[in-house]
């Protein structure tokens, strides 16, 4: 009872900002915000003071045109270093999603066009929640990294919040945008990330000296799991100490029940069906649950972290982890060439499914009401380049999202998988929380480590979480709700 009462108020915490952050409007920063503690900036130079062009209220330039010194007008796409220098952005982002391959294409930006890009780098541990609290007061930076689309993470009221992209010259040279569309249609974000393709990861090495092969399907999975806690490996390393991690192993919960009711995301939107009504969900939450209770998640598994994770994979200490083909790149110049040899991607076997999570990705954002939005929408367009974005995607080393743009430097591994994809001897699925509306995914992960520990069934999950989506969805106004 206690819980239930804490996640009410939590709810109603939440639904109010929704609710009121439009009337916060985009004034100055307290002194002492926490909008910007504990974050590293970085700079092509000095970074100092309070960004007050970030906002600043001045008129949009929202229309492709800038204006020029002479009082005219100039495409803002065919802006040079004449135009632009000694401009300024800011950029919001979390150490977690900000790799390299991003700071590469600013500093050449910042090079080529004399403009000035401040990045506030927020730990990983607290960007979300501060994320949330700037779209809640509308202090935002000029851009915002965020982790996911605006479908799934409603806070960003991207129609009220966000800058319109749709009609970028960019846009068309993605190689799909549904995934990245509001529930308007319209396209709020630049996904300048991988397309990545998570599955569980099967440490070859590993199986073969406990004479296991790689698994199949759910019964050869668990098999698995048997003989590697016999022979005192971590069966199955879950990272369930970063909240994430347990919502990331539900994406495919739903999946199973879509297959027979092509229906069901209209009926999840329109309060026809929920989480609770889900067998196939309901199904995915009893074996993590059961894993748990097995000892398949190893002992202290509370504790156990993605960057852990890695270590773990690296040195052998378990069979089978959660990971993705970008980041099959990342153990190669992490711990060697070679490292992801040992390694396979298969399908998230757990629940009622049998397919390769297909995920959205970062996206970054301009505030509809910067003052600065005719650079930004420029900086965009400029990443957007063929030969930026083969900069960008050979430093990522995954899949791009861009057509025609294809990585030099994709792992085997993860070409193994690709062409699995490609023969159809695996399927996809998309997160649930990517097209089922009125999600808090802060809320949904809080709620997954219970699960986790035990303390909550997937019954009494989905009884919750079902009460706090709907209370999202009548504060959005959704049909039925």
């Amino acid at each position: 009872m206690k819980k239930k009462s804490v996640m009410k108020i939590i709810a109603a915490l939440a639904i109010g900002a929704m609710l009121t952050g439009s009337l916060a409007g985009c004034g100055g920063k307290e002194e002492g915000s926490q909008g910007n503690a504990g974050n590293e900036k970085q700079s092509g130079s000095e970074a100092g003071g309070e960004n007050k062009d970030a906002n600043g209220g001045a008129e949009n330039k929202d229309d492709g045109k800038a204006q020029n010194e002479a009082g005219g007008s100039k495409d803002i796409y065919s802006m040079t270093k004449e135009d632009l220098e000694g401009r300024k952005l800011t950029i919001t982002s979390a150490e977690d999603w900000w790799h390299p391959p991003y700071q590469t294409l600013v500093d050449k930006y910042m090079e080529e066009f004399g403009v000035e890009i401040e990045v506030n780098i927020l730990p990983a541990d607290t960007a979300s929640e501060v994320i949330k609290s700037q779209f809640s007061t509308g202090e935002l930076a000029d851009i915002t990294m965020n982790s996911a689309s605006p479908m799934e993470l409603t806070y960003m009221r991207a129609s009220e919040m966000l800058a319109d992209m749709s009609e970028e010259p960019w846009v068309q040279s993605l190689s799909d945008t549904s995934g990245f569309e509001y529930s308007d249609g319209k396209l709020y974000g630049l996904p300048l990330a991988s397309q990545d393709y998570w599955g569980f990861c099967a440490n070859k090495k590993v199986l073969g000296d406990c004479g296991l092969e790689v698994p199949t399907s759910k019964e050869e999975l668990i098999h698995c799991f048997e003989v590697l806690k016999e022979k005192g490996y971590i069966p199955f390393y879950s990272g369930a100490g970063d909240a994430w991690m347990c919502g990331n192993i539900t994406s495919s919960g739903v999946h199973a029940d879509l297959q027979k009711d092509e229906d069901l995301i209209t009926k999840f939107n329109t309060n026809q069906t929920n989480y609770e009504a889900s067998e196939s969900f309901k199904a995915m939450l009893a074996d993590i649950g059961d894993w748990a209770e097995k000892g398949y998640f190893g002992d202290n598994f509370m504790s156990h972290t993605w960057d852990g994770m890695m270590d773990a994979v690296a040195s052998d200490e378990c069979g089978f982890n959660i990971g993705l083909t970008s980041w099959m790149t990342t153990m190669d110049t992490t711990y060697g060439e070679g490292t992801s040899d040992k390694l396979e991607l298969i399908p998230y076997f757990i629940g009622e499914n049998d397919t390769i999570y297909m995920s959205t990705c970062c996206e970054l954002y301009a505030s509809k009401d910067s003052a600065n939005l005719d650079l930004a929408k420029h900086f965009f367009n400029w990443c957007a380049q063929p030969e930026n974005l083969q900069i960008f995607y050979d430093g990522l080393g995954s899949s791009s999202i861009f057509k025609d743009v294809v990585s030099n430097t994709i792992c085997d591994s993860s070409k193994n998988l690709m062409e699995k994809l490609s023969d159809g001897t695996y399927g996809v699925h998309v997160a649930h929380n990517a097209v089922i509306q009125g999600q808090d995914w802060d809320t949904f992960i809080s709620l997954m480590q219970e699960v986790y520990m035990g303390e909550l069934t997937p019954e009494e999950f989905c009884q919750q979480y079902d009460g706090f989506r709907n209370e999202i969805c009548k504060a959005l106004g959704m049909e039925g709700f």
